[in-house]
């Protein structure tokens, strides 16, 4: 049975939608980073420690699609968009470090699709296992979540309850200094 990906549409506009893959035992990190840092593969490629589902990835994607469509990217492409999104900082090259491809052999890639996908080159040279976007909450460290996100003085909350705060945190960095 294969493995399924997360799909969530973005701009009914431009047809937009974003794919989500979960790998773990990843292999070729380096060569991973190289195709992404050449322009080679145009994915966004995550650190899964930081991501607590699914939804918090499609909110920043869906930013992401809205800026390209209107010639409106603070970052170079779409799928840097998309990291940038995920963070709280305004800054770009500390956002796409923090969230971005990490040294550790689990990684989500996110495919912000418009026409073509190219989801199915780039997945076949990825040297890891794939596993259900379901188990994307046993890769997060929370604690680490909870500082890049600054939730400690939350106390404990429920995960859709956290993840409610962090979305809104990210949608609102342009309004608001948290």
């Amino acid at each position: 049975m294969a493995i399924e990906p997360y799909i969530c549409p973005l701009d009914p506009e431009t047809g937009s939608h974003l794919k989500l893959y979960l790998f773990k035992d990843v292999e070729n990190v380096e060569e991973i980073r190289s195709n992404i840092v050449s322009g080679a593969w145009d994915c966004a490629v995550m650190n899964p420690r930081l991501v607590l589902g699914p939804l918090q990835v499609a909110a920043a994607a869906g930013r992401a699609a809205l800026a390209a469509r209107r010639g409106a990217l603070v970052t170079r492409s779409p799928a840097a968009e998309l990291l940038f999104n995920l963070s709280l900082s305004k800054n770009i090259s500390q956002s796409l470090s923090k969230f971005g491809l990490g040294t550790s052999g689990e990684l989500l890639v996110g495919f912000i699709i418009h026409s073509e996908d190219g989801s199915e080159e780039i997945l076949p040279q990825i040297k890891g296992e794939m596993v259900p976007i379901e188990q994307l909450r046993t890769f997060t460290d929370m604690k680490e979540l909870k500082t890049v996100y600054k939730l400690k003085s939350l106390g404990e909350k429920s995960d859709e309850d956290l993840l409610d705060v962090i979305i809104s945190r990210m949608v609102t960095k342009n309004f608001i200094s948290h």
